[in-house]
């Protein structure tokens, strides 16, 4: 999963086609896979995942949390804050 926070924007995280695969995989028997799966905006190469004020429960690091609890070594977060995009 990759996250990039913009000052002034919603935090926004990128799950890769992997990551969404393995948590398609698990809904059957995860409820809190089954939740995030449904807040989860298909991509052609993915995933994205949009925190809302709304559901302040519902954060990029306790998505993070929980895929760790998972998937352990085969799950990386990589946090672009303060990088630059490219031109």
């Amino acid at each position: 999963m990759t996250t990039r926070r913009v000052f002034g924007f919603s935090n926004r995280a990128q799950l890769n086609r992997a990551l969404v695969d393995a948590l398609r995989a698990s809904v059957s028997g995860c409820e809190t896979c089954r939740d995030i799966e449904k807040e989860v905006e298909p991509l052609s190469d993915g995933a994205e995942y949009v925190e809302a004020a709304s559901f302040p429960g519902k954060t990029i690091q306790k998505l993070n949390a929980h895929f760790k609890f998972h998937w352990k070594d085969e799950y990386e977060l990589v946090d672009l804050a303060g990088r630059r995009e490219g031109p």
